[in-house]
């Protein structure tokens, strides 16, 4: 057991998330100023994106997960039914060694909330640290496209889900 949970992100969760800033090239991440971010708020806290945050064992913030649609990317194919997952970690927390243990929090609770056969993630190419975590955990490649809104490389990694062996 990683020791992280997940409970349902609040405002307050969304509003720091909007603070955070990650160094290049995950800059990418960064939430924009092409919307307000009283919007960004709304979308993280409406119910049907599914938003949860994770915390720590010491009860600290430490990072965020969507299940649905919030984790698909324009130009990708999602035709097959699977549960798609979003996430984030805090940025300084990023590269210390701490994603298995978070992601395997995320993982878990997705299993044991939504029984899905299928969970789909999809990754930005250069973000090659997540897609080495996804596949230690069993995720297979499927599709690659280019999202055509920001020209970003993308990998729509699957894992099935076996009810008998779930991570």
């Amino acid at each position: 057991m990683s020791g992280y949970h997940l409970t349902v992100l609040d405002e307050g969760h969304a509003r720091e998330i909007l603070t955070w800033r990650y160094p290049a090239p995950y800059d990418f991440y960064n939430p924009s100023l092409r919307m307000p971010l009283d919007d960004y708020v709304r979308e993280f806290t409406n119910p049907a994106y599914c938003f949860h945050a994770v915390l720590s064992p010491e009860q600290t913030f430490v990072g965020f997960c969507s299940y649905g649609i919030d984790g698909q990317v324009p130009g990708g194919d999602y035709e097959q039914e699977a549960l798609d997952i979003g996430l984030g970690m805090k940025p300084e927390l990023t590269g210390n060694g701490l994603g298995k243990a978070f992601f395997e929090a995320i993982l878990n609770f997705s299993i044991l909330r939504f029984e899905p056969d299928l969970v789909r993630l999809t990754v930005a190419d250069f973000n090659q640290r997540a897609v080495r975590l996804y596949r230690g955990f069993g995720f297979e490649s499927r599709e690659s496209f280019v999202d055509a809104g920001s020209n970003i490389p993308y990998t729509v990694l699957i894992k099935e889900i076996s009810m008998d062996h779930a991570s």
